[in-house]
């Protein structure tokens, strides 16, 4: 079982930080668009996060099913407990996230897409340092 939910997780991190990585490098390429088509765009690639926080879930359910073996050494066990504190913060980035997007759909405050440009750029650094804690708690 245990290798079922390993592989579980590890298709959690292929769908979901994969998105947001293509999103990551789209995001890039959307700064020389101009701004009407860029805005267009930008929201046709909403689907994307939205795959994006399904890889997020997929982690999250198949990692709380791992977990339970490590709880009581965690206190012995900072890389774990920084992975999971980086989770966290990339859940609240997800959330925040995903308000902006609503916010962009329902009007055209531009303020918006840029929230949501440093969400993003924020949860690809999160995602790099979660893979990083996890390499070094579970080496």
């Amino acid at each position: 079982m245990k290798d079922v939910l390993l592989a579980l997780h590890f298709a959690g991190l292929i769908v979901g930080a994969g998105s947001a990585f293509a999103l990551f490098v789209i995001g890039y390429l959307a700064a020389s668009f101009n701004a009407a088509y860029k805005r267009e765009v930008l929201i046709k690639l909403f689907p994307l996060r939205y795959i994006s926080y399904l890889g997020l879930l997929l982690l999250i359910l198949s990692g709380g099913l791992l977990i339970p073996p490590f709880l009581p050494n965690l206190s012995q066990m900072p890389w774990l407990m920084a992975k999971l504190t980086f989770v966290g913060f990339l859940v609240l980035l997800s959330l925040f996230g995903w308000r902006q997007m609503r916010r962009a759909k329902q009007s055209a405050d531009n303020d918006a897409f840029k929230m949501l440009g440093y969400a993003g750029k924020l949860s690809f650094a999160s995602s790099l340092i979660i893979v990083a804690c996890a390499v070094y708690a579970f080496h």
